[in-house]
């Protein structure tokens, strides 16, 4: 019996079946848990390891955007060792995800000696009080904005910090600044390296939080390996 574990963010249970259906009937059986865009993906079969080894590789190339890994770690746990392996100090700033990254990563073991802090800055005037969001840059894009959360990203990274990443956007049941439910933003990164990511999302708006949260750890992960900006 063959197995191997992926890890996988960003993609629904049934978009990751869309994206399994060549190799059906090929000896393959896959079991799919997804928890807010972050899927676990389950690859069994009898083939011999001859067999199974090219599928697997075929499987991993039809995923290489969304594999954050293959030995069965998840988002938080994955961070936490690419920021120690690395010798980065991360600090967060989190608006509508209100902690939900700093928990996730504060239940790994050991994080303390690569996380520095993190900031609920849940209002405009927080976001300007504490990280030096311009007001200009509130009233000309609004707090749910691309910009809005580079600034974010810039008001973090002051010596220690090495790495910012920040979330802003509506997680509903309201829209807000004209803007629609769902819309968030991932920033990322240090210095003059600092990438926003614009998502819609659906769900509730717990659903909607959970997803930015993983999706932010995701781009995270993607930052410690520098493949960000490949996105």
């Amino acid at each position: 019996m063959q197995q191997e574990i992926v890890k996988l963010c960003g993609l629904t249970k049934e978009e990751v079946r869309r994206r399994l259906a060549p190799f059906e009937n090929k000896g393959l059986e896959f079991d799919i848990a997804e928890d807010c865009l972050d899927v676990t993906l389950t690859v069994t079969s009898t083939l011999s390891k001859k067999d199974f080894d090219p599928l697997k590789s075929w499987i991993y190339r039809s995923f290489e955007t969304e594999v954050y890994s293959a030995f069965g770690q998840g988002l938080a746990e994955t961070a936490a060792a690419l920021l120690k392996r690395n010798g980065k100090t991360l600090a967060v700033a989190e608006s509508l995800t209100g902690g939900m990254i700093c928990s996730a990563l504060a239940a790994v073991p050991g994080i303390s000696g690569n996380f520095f802090e993190g900031v609920v800055c849940y209002s405009k005037q927080s976001k300007q009080e504490r990280l030096g969001v311009k007001a200009t840059t509130l009233s000309n894009y609004g707090a749910i904005s691309e910009q809005t959360a580079i600034e974010m990203v810039r008001g973090l990274n002051v010596p220690p910090v090495d790495i910012g990443l920040s979330t802003t956007g509506l997680a509903g049941p309201d829209g807000d600044e004209g803007k629609p439910v769902g819309l968030v933003y991932i920033g990322v990164g240090a210095g003059d390296f600092i990438r926003a990511f614009e998502k819609r999302l659906d769900g509730s708006r717990n659903e909607i939080r959970k997803k930015t949260a993983n999706l932010a750890l995701y781009y995270l992960i993607k930052y410690l390996r520098g493949e960000v900006f490949t996105l």
